[in-house]
């Protein structure tokens, strides 16, 4: 009996003693932090290319997309730095618009080791007798400034559909439903990214 206890508080001691070894270094946690090296961290959110008549939409759609990259856990790189510096180059002009803008140029520009390239794709937003439906379709795509790998796409289409019996009425309601789509969009096509080195353990 005395043994068969002794055997026991042996086979104890091992377990413990064996679970204590294998807890000190996981490979998963060095798996886990070269993933993180491979992600981006600071990304430059470059104009939204616009193949629509919507002016507006392309501005509110790159300060959200921005917005939700901070909250994401990703440093802010300023549109408006980001802008001077390509206009300084004659690569966009005033109003914003631009050509294909190589990734490693932001590079070097701004230290971006990612750049987000949009496209809007559809906006309308038109008003009937009683029915005013508001529609967005934007898609993106993120770029490794080194070698211009694309290492992430998102894009989705939303519709909103509003019903009143004023035009007044639809208008209001366009308007309200206008952002809300925006938002919408947004938030789905962000649903899939990374989170950012500051959201990262």
């Amino acid at each position: 009996m005395k043994v068969y206890k002794l055997q026991i508080c042996m086979l104890i001691i091992l377990c413990i003693f064996f679970t204590g070894c294998s807890s000190k270094a996981p490979s998963i946690l060095k798996t886990d932090k070269q993933e993180k090296k491979k992600w981006a961290e600071n990304i430059a959110v470059l104009p939204v290319e616009n193949k629509t008549k919507d002016n507006i939409a392309p501005g509110l759609l790159r300060s959200k997309l921005l917005e939700e990259l901070y909250f994401k856990g990703y440093p802010k790189l300023s549109l408006e730095t980001i802008d001077q510096k390509l206009e300084s180059l004659n690569i966009i002009d005033r109003k914003g618009n631009s050509g294909v803008i190589a990734p490693q140029i932001l590079k070097d520009l701004v230290g971006a080791d990612a750049v987000m390239y949009c496209t809007l794709i559809e906006s309308n937003k038109p008003i009937g007798f009683v029915y005013a439906p508001v529609t967005i379709y934007l898609r993106c795509e993120m770029r490794r400034a080194e070698s211009g790998e694309v290492i992430w796409k998102g894009q989705y289409k939303s519709t909103s559909r509003n019903f009143d019996f004023t035009r007044k009425g639809l208008e209001m309601k366009s308007c309200k439903a206008y952002e809300s789509v925006i938002e919408e969009v947004i938030n789905k096509i962000m649903e899939n990214l990374p989170y950012g080195p500051n959201l990262q353990g």
